[in-house]
């Protein structure tokens, strides 16, 4: 996982929370006000711990750079094999 999808993977768990508790509370009832700081709560503390994982599972990998090292030097073998005459 590459930074960027860290981020977008934490934003789109943020959004995701806050529309389903702000929603969620003004269909049962509560006012907007309380609907709207009770998802924006929810969409912190989702959002963090996606973000917390993400960056956890970055570190635990390989970092991007030796990723496409080992591709690029995969994607190399055996490429002589063809070009017997």
């Amino acid at each position: 996982m590459t930074k960027i999808q860290i981020k977008k993977m934490a934003m789109s768990f943020a959004i995701l929370a806050f529309a389903i508790l702000a929603f969620g509370s003004v269909l049962t009832g509560s006012r907007m006000t309380t609907a709207f700081i009770r998802g924006m709560e929810a969409a912190f503390v989702f959002g963090a711990l996606a973000w917390s994982i993400g960056t956890l599972m970055m570190e635990k990998g390989k970092a991007p750079e030796e990723v496409e090292e080992e591709a690029e030097a995969e994607a190399s073998k055996g490429g002589q094999l063809d070009e017997t005459v």
